[in-house]
């Protein structure tokens, strides 16, 4: 088992810029604190904030991420963000080596399944982090009253309840079944999941090794609502 570490360029927190120069104080910041020269995974953070043109634009973030794989400050440079639609555009420019999506591949939102698709395809790594729903999935029996930090669809509501009592059933937890629709995915390359304490790594750890039939998770998808309220329903493009 191997360690990659990773972090993000990321957005002036005063102004918003997204500069070529913001990116190199950002570049340095990230070695500054983790001690490195070269950073082995280097992602975009959250491009959604500004428009295509702004990203690809001569002095834009993307230039910048990208002179930086052939100056050798970093090995790889991945993109990270919200909307899928959004972040099929970046990966199908070819440029980048791998792509983290959240809160939309999960067992309640399917929005990112095209964007898993065609990373796959053009052999990116996939990362897929908030594999519960910024918690919806995690705290059953807990009624779920938000989903990817916003209040919750009804059906939303009703299918983490419904997929709550199946697993109930099958002496199954929700959150496992709801890590494991990640971990199990073969195009999956690595589930981000918010840990805060070493229980909570060791929790995440137990719950992957749980013994869970192919049939449960039938049941689970049967269960899953429909794509119109996902994050990005199906036919969504970006900007919306």
């Amino acid at each position: 088992m191997g360690i990659t570490i990773a972090t993000k360029l990321d957005r002036d927190p005063e102004t918003g810029s997204y500069s070529a120069e913001r990116m190199q104080r950002s570049l340095a910041e990230s070695r500054e604190r983790l001690g490195l020269e070269v950073i082995p995974l280097l992602y975009l953070h959250d491009p959604e904030r500004i428009s295509y043109e702004e990203a690809f634009a001569e002095d834009g973030p993307v230039r910048a991420l990208v002179a930086m794989k052939e100056r050798g400050d970093a090995t790889s440079i991945g993109i990270s963000g919200g909307p899928a639609p959004m972040l099929q555009h970046y990966v199908e420019t070819g440029l980048f080596d791998a792509v983290i999506t959240h809160n939309r591949y999960t067992l309640v939102d399917r929005s990112a399944d095209d964007l898993i698709e065609a990373a796959v395809s053009r052999g990116l790594a996939v990362v897929n982090a908030a594999v519960y729903g910024g918690g919806a999935l995690a705290r059953w029996p807990q009624p779920a009253t938000t989903y990817a930090y916003q209040t919750a669809h009804p059906d939303v509501v009703r299918a983490v309840a419904a997929m709550g009592e199946v697993c109930d059933r099958h002496g199954v937890s929700l959150a496992a079944a709801a890590l494991q629709f990640s971990t199990r995915d073969p195009r999956i390359t690595t589930t981000v999941v918010g840990a805060h304490t070493a229980d909570h790594v060791k929790r995440f750890v137990a719950d992957d090794q749980v013994d869970i039939p192919a049939s449960l998770f039938e049941e689970l998808e049967a269960l899953a609502p429909p794509g119109d309220v996902w994050l990005d329903p199906p036919g969504s493009t970006w900007p919306r």
